[in-house]
């Protein structure tokens, strides 16, 4: 056994040594299958940096939440006790009640001694900015104490000294009040002045407006009371104390150094079933052997040019008495050298890359990112991916050159078998049966695992159809032009190299067009089932919830918001919009029919109210007329003017000719409900399906009365309100700071998302590269391969233009062959990912389809027409037209 393992290690030994020095006689070709390799493992290595470098865990984040001095934080929730795990947010239990109140300071102090204790309030408050009036993230404690030492970092001025002093945060000195300004913030019918006397970064809040003091306004929301606690660590046995009392704990001695009755209720209070969802590790498995097979694809020619070009060398290893397993591991060894290379440089470049863009991906979230880190055994799997790529391109070229003709080779003859009659046989069925498996998936079975295994089985089958379409290719191009007769043909007898090639193009078309089509599906969905809530272009003026501590707004406060208004869109048709409203908030109505039938209300958004009140000359608001066809408007109007209400509803046909309202109200001692008023008007039942209702109902004033409300202006509805996203915003902090809180919302119907844009051009740009790049190598490596051929066609007199115009040719032929079977096979796995996708949202509704499906023609387009063509010109432009003379057989 010795013996064998010494002569394959001597055989390996040198299959290395040639494989690294056709490497380094090939450098070019060499560093580009470097390339094609590392540059994957790269990517890969800058996003698991990344994101572990993002993931902060328990102990990366307790300076952000316990300071650098502290040793816990205390929270007293519950009047009860609660048990937890090592984290209190990650694991907890709210066990009975006692009814005594949650704990004090003081009573910390007496579970765990006498220790300093730092109060600390964490929530969001109003403040006035130059533009109005903006929500900010508060941290109410004392700055200059020793135990709020990291939870803010000061970059410019001081911190607070005084209780009229506040430190803001960057984004918030950018809305104003800046360094050394006046902060006023609105508290009840009050401001509170405070002055910024300097600028600081939270450790937990970035982005958002930031402002932090010992007097702020205290929290007016929860009795949640915290504390910071510094002194000797706090053990497990504390926390377990606190516990009892109702309070969490966070502490630092035990999360960097959890005991094991920590550590065992930490298990059992994690929720079970906390590992990764089957279906999200079928998907990630599925894209981590997408991509293997991409880079596959892309280096499998370069090896098979690296073969052929070799082929002499192991024709006379052969001819010797070399075996073909020593041929094979002579090919395989260049494979290990240039994998081994490629995985090192690519691990070390996606290093560097992930710490020279650190700072361009922090700029993308919102939460600060920890400690930069490598994730070693992660990097490690995927430089082994990388290296197993590059074994796995170079085995179909060893196997080939093992069995190659001896003689034919040595005599200069360059051939290549015919594509197997089983090939295409095989790819049919696999085709079929991920065809077959797709469509299983469309019923949501497994959660997807059936269309992400038919999506492989497809690509798989295109691999093995792949060099029959080389050849038919092939033999239909007689009477096409010389430049295209040449590039088909000359692909069609290099199959090792065009296959692979035009394979990984396949690969890249599927997976763009299957994406494609679920996300326009998706798309498609999100505009068919989008509900505006009122006519395109308008806009809306509402009270905000806190309104109700300033009492009613009367008609002299809404004209003042209407000037505000008009003086910023002068353009805009401003109108009141009166509401029915009730003097007790708990009261509410019904509607049915004149015999007591319910009537199922139209889908409401509320923005004035359910039930508006018509003008006292019985005109309809505009906020009605305007989702309104003429003739509705008209029999509408027609019905409140004869002291009718108009109904919207979602019902089909004629409902009646009545409308019965029945107000009702919860009575508490009773237990029951308590019928307040009874009213039974005409009523003209309006059908909305495909929009929100802009209420439940309209009524006269008279019938709003008779129900016990009362006729209240509850906002303003603009017309033809077209602004920008910006000035909205900016007009919405005016409004806020207003004598009535108010905000504007502006109708601008469906609008696609910025991450659905940035979706669609990663699609696009993805393709483009990876086409591009495959079109390009494989073009590239097929002319240093034509060389001789080329050379003899300039002898016998062709056009020196004659070998650029081969090799668009060429580039063309491979881009084609890769990206019309691709898209057609794309669309099976890209259809049936449509079903479950979009399927679900509103099943109750007869209007909408139960099934969205949108083939983005555009991309289809681009991949299948317009990437070819520009790889074809490409190719044109870069190749030389001029060809030193070489011999025509090497």
């Amino acid at each position: 056994m010795t013996g064998r393992l010494r002569d394959a290690a001597a055989g390996w030994r040198l299959a290395l040594r040639i494989g690294r020095r056709e490497a380094r006689r090939a450098r070019w070709r060499s560093l580009l299958v470097i390339a094609m390799i590392a540059l994957p493992v790269a990517g890969v290595t800058a996003i698991a940096v990344t994101y572990k470098t993002y993931d902060v865990n328990t102990v990366e984040g307790l300076d952000r939440r316990l300071g650098t001095e502290a040793a816990a934080r205390v929270e007293a929730q519950s009047p009860g006790a609660v048990r937890q795990g090592i984290d209190p947010d990650q694991a907890t239990e709210w066990l009975e009640e006692t009814g005594s109140g949650p704990l004090d300071a003081a009573g910390v102090r007496a579970i765990i001694g006498d220790r300093p204790v730092l109060s600390v309030d964490d929530y969001g408050l109003d403040v006035r900015t130059d533009k109005g009036v903006a929500w900010a993230s508060g941290l109410r404690t004392d700055l200059s104490d020793p135990l709020a030492a990291g939870l803010t970092r000061l970059t410019d001025g001081r911190l607070p000294q005084h209780a009229d002093e506040v430190v803001v945060n960057a984004a918030l000195a950018a809305r104003g009040p800046g360094l050394g300004e006046e902060l006023r913030i609105p508290n009840g019918g009050a401001e509170e002045v405070r002055k910024v006397v300097g600028i600081v970064e939270s450790a937990s809040v970035r982005n958002e407006a930031f402002v932090a003091g010992a007097t702020l306004p205290e929290s007016s929301s929860g009795t949640t009371s915290t504390w910071l606690v510094g002194g000797a660590p706090v053990t497990w046995g504390d926390v377990e104390k606190l516990n009892s009392k109702g309070a969490f704990v966070l502490s630092r001695s035990v999360v960097e150094d959890p005991s094991a009755a920590a550590l065992a209720a930490d298990r059992e209070l994690r929720s079970p079933g906390g590992g990764p969802d089957a279906s999200e590790t079928v998907i990630v498995v599925l894209i981590v052997v997408m991509v293997l097979l991409e880079v596959v694809l892309l280096a499998g020619p370069a090896f098979a040019v690296a073969a052929r070009r070799h082929a002499r060398d192991l024709a006379l290893i052969a001819a010797s008495g070399g075996t073909a397993r020593q041929a094979r591991r002579a090919v395989l060894g260049m494979a290990i050298v240039i994998g081994a290379v490629a995985a090192g440089v690519g691990s070390v470049l996606g290093i560097g890359l992930a710490r020279l863009l650190q700072p361009l991906a922090q700029d993308q979230v919102s939460a600060w990112f920890g400690p930069f880190e490598v994730p070693w055994l992660q990097l490690l799997t995927i430089a082994v991916i990388g290296f197993g790529a590059a074994i796995c391109a170079a085995i179909v070229p060893a196997w080939i050159a093992s069995r190659q003709n001896v003689v034919g080779v040595l005599s200069g003859r360059r051939s290549e078998s015919r594509p197997s009659k089983h090939s295409p046989v095989i790819g049919l069925v696999l085709i079929l049966a991920g065809a077959a498996l797709s469509a299983f998936g469309t019923r949501g079975a497994y959660e997807g695992i059936p269309i992400a295994l038919g999506v492989l089985l497809c690509v798989a089958g295109l691999l093995f159809i792949l060099p029959v379409l080389v050849a038919l290719a092939a033999q239909f191009s007689a009477r096409l032009p010389l430049v295209v007769r040449f590039a088909t043909r000359d692909a069609d007898r290099h199959r090792t190299r065009t296959v692979p090639a035009a394979g990984a193009i396949a690969v890249t078309v599927v997976g763009a067009v299957t994406l494609g089509i679920a996300f326009g599906s998706d798309q498609e969905q999100n505009q068919a089932t989008y509900q505006p809530s009122f006519a395109y272009g308008d806009g809306a003026v509402r009270v905000d919830a806190s309104i109700g501590s300033l009492g009613n707004p009367d008609a002299a406060m809404w004209q003042g918001v209407a000037d505000q208004v008009a003086k910023e869109i002068p353009t805009a048709t401003i109108a009141p919009v009166s509401a029915a409203v009730f003097p007790d908030p708990g009261t509410y109505f019904m509607i049915q029919t004149a015999d007591g039938a319910d009537v199922t209300p139209g889908a409401s958004n509320g923005t004035f109210g359910e039930v508006l009140v018509a003008e006292a000359d019985g005109t309809l608001p505009s906020a009605v007329t305007r989702v309104l066809g003429d003739a509705d408007a008209a029999s509408a109007e027609q019905t409140v003017r004869a002291g009718g209400a108009v109904v919207f509803t979602d019902g089909e046909g004629p409902v009646s000719k009545e409308a019965r309202f029945d107000v009702q109200k919860w009575d508490e001692e009773a237990q029951s409900e308590q019928k307040l008023a009874s009213v039974t008007v005409p009523a003209t039942y309006l059908h909305v399906e495909d929009s929100y209702a802009p209420a439940y109902a309209v009524v006269p004033a008279s019938v709003a009365k008779k129900l016990g409300a009362e006729p209240q202006v509850s906002g303003l509805y603009l017309e033809d309100a077209r602004i920008s996203p910006a000035a909205e915003q900016d007009l919405a902090e005016a409004l806020a700071a207003g004598q009535i809180p108010t905000s504007i919302t502006v109708e601008r119907g469906f609008q696609q998302d910025d991450e659905a844009v940035i979706v669609w051009l990663l699609l696009i740009t993805l393709s483009a590269v990876l086409m591009i790049g495959g079109a390009l190598t494989a073009t590239y490596l097929a002319l240093n391969d034509a060389r001789p051929d080329l050379a003899t066609l300039s002898a016998v007199g062709a056009p020196t233009r004659t070998r650029r115009g081969v090799a668009a040719a060429y580039a063309l032929v491979i881009a084609l062959l890769g990206a019309i079977p691709g898209a057609l096979i794309g669309f099976v796995p890209g259809i049936a990912v449509s079903f479950p996708l979009t399927a679900e949202g509103w099943p109750e509704r007869e209007s909408v389809a139960s099934h969205y499906l949108e083939v983005p023609w555009d991309l289809v387009g681009i991949v299948v027409v317009g990437l070819p063509l520009l790889i074809a010109l490409i190719v044109a432009v870069t190749t030389r037209s001029r060809l030193p003379m070489v011999a025509r057989v090497e």
